[in-house]
């Protein structure tokens, strides 16, 4: 709708954005209630998301479609599990939580690949997506953006496993919250709402090439009226 101004931003929004990936990744860091963590990472993933709409170009476009689902599905995941544990065990403190997956296994698995959807691992839908928006973001601002949002994926990565750890494999000289041991195993409908996500998020990480072609002419369409500035950036460098 504006690509004057689009265009006109895009380094000053890019910058912010890969700024706002570490910020988002430490505030995650310092959390210590459940709910709180994983809103803190999916903010520094959204940041990833504006660098590649701000690329301004279609494969990043396509790209950041492909991530705006993937994000739904994978946070839609994480917030489903998290509800899980605390209806079973009435809480969401990490430090009061541990040795669920003994209990929780199908919860916890969930989980687990909830959270590698949303730092991009290969065999999940944000793998493909990550890997377009970097790739524009590369060809358009070079390599130090790329890297800087790499490192704060990295960072993500590392606080989501740290918390599938202390969540559900922590060992039994760790701290556990009293109630852990009286906590059922998995539940008909928690079994069959575990399976189903992880079934959907693995199956359009694996089989991703047909949701890319039918987003292929969207995104060519939405990156159209900003053609006529990257040819002129184009142009320019050469």
């Amino acid at each position: 709708m504006l690509p004057v101004p689009a265009h006109q931003w895009q380094v000053v929004v890019v910058v912010i954005a890969t700024i706002g990936i570490f910020y988002a990744a430490w505030l995650a860091m310092m959390q210590q209630n459940l709910r709180r963590m994983m809103a803190y990472a999916v903010i520094s993933h959204t940041d990833i998301l504006l660098i590649g709409l701000f690329s301004l170009q279609a494969q990043a476009f396509q790209g950041s479609i492909l991530l705006i689902c993937n994000m739904g599905l994978a946070a839609a995941t994480l917030f489903f599990m998290i509800g899980l544990i605390n209806r079973r065990t009435k809480t969401v403190l990490i430090s009061k939580l541990g040795s669920l997956f003994g209990r929780l296994p199908w919860i916890g698995l969930a989980f687990f690949v909830a959270g590698l959807s949303i730092v991009g691992m290969p065999g999940t839908p944000g793998f493909e997506a990550v890997h377009l928006l970097m790739e524009a973001a590369m060809r358009r601002f070079g390599a130090l953006i790329p890297i800087a949002a790499a490192l704060g994926n990295v960072a993500s990565a590392a606080f989501l496993l740290w918390s599938f750890q202390r969540v559900f494999l922590a060992s039994p000289g760790q701290k556990v919250t009293p109630v852990v041991p009286s906590v059922g195993y998995d539940r008909w409908l928690e079994l069959t709402l575990a399976i189903l996500l992880i079934g959907v998020q693995l199956t359009a990480g694996f089989f991703s090439e047909p949701w890319l072609h039918l987003l292929d002419q969207t995104a060519q369409t939405m990156a159209a009226p900003y053609a006529p500035y990257l040819y002129e950036i184009h142009r320019g460098q050469e």
